[in-house]
């Protein structure tokens, strides 16, 4: 079963509503999915607490609190995971540690979400050489999230040009969308989102349906070619 990390150093990059988004898209295929919320936070797993509690679905969906393992128990609870799900997500803490190395080392890809700012390029930078050095062979690509879709700064063209200059990223960007942000607002999947019209999502479906397609066809090549 296929294994994604959401790693980046620095918070507020849009971890969690990333693995929301991906999870909605492969559930609404009908997979199964398995959420190991590893960030302290644990927006996700409220996210997943309050459905159950209004009665909701989390058959599809599950969210597990990994926040408070041990660096070394990572492993173990993503090889658990697999067991019940066909898609294993781990939403990393937005700080550097061990933990997100460990589970990193046990995926199959590892996304970074970056912001088009200078901070989290750095950060990301550093997250990049963890991965190459600690996790050799994984594959991983940046992902430039919260962007605008119009109106943006000189500097933060300048600064996606240099990660794409530098860095394997996603073709597409992850904009601010009200249909994301509804997921949180609203404890719904971006499907659920659309159909009780709560938000427009045609455009952060694609988004995603486009992350998620690039990410699951690089794991095929990658096992294939083995």
């Amino acid at each position: 079963m296929p294994v994604i990390t959401i790693a980046q150093s620095k918070g507020g990059a849009g971890k969690s509503t990333l693995a929301l988004a991906l999870a909605s898209e492969f559930a609404d295929l009908g997979g199964t999915v398995a959420i190991l919320d590893a960030d302290r936070q644990l927006s996700l797993l409220n996210w997943y607490t309050d459905r159950a509690s209004e009665g909701m679905d989390t058959a599809a969906i599950k969210v597990i609190d990994a926040s408070q393992l041990r660096d070394t128990e990572i492993g173990g609870a993503i090889e658990k995971a697999k067991q019940d799900a066909q898609l294993v997500i781990v939403d990393s803490e937005g700080t550097a540690n061990f933990k997100t190395t460990y589970a990193a080392q046990d995926s199959d890809f590892v996304i970074i979400p970056t912001r088009s700012s200078r901070l989290d390029l750095e950060r990301t930078v550093e997250t990049r050489v963890m991965l190459e050095r600690m996790c050799p062979g994984v594959r991983y690509r940046v992902l430039i999230t919260q962007t605008a879709i119009v109106a943006r700064s000189s500097t933060e063209f300048q600064i996606d040009q240099q990660i794409r200059d530098t860095l394997p990223t996603f073709d597409q960007h992850m904009h601010m969308l009200d249909g994301f942000r509804a997921m949180s607002n609203w404890r719904r999947t971006l499907p659920e989102v659309e159909r009780e019209g709560l938000a427009r999502t045609e455009r952060a479906r694609t988004i995603a349906q486009s992350i998620l397609g690039a990410i699951l066809e690089e794991i095929t090549q990658t096992e294939d070619a083995r």
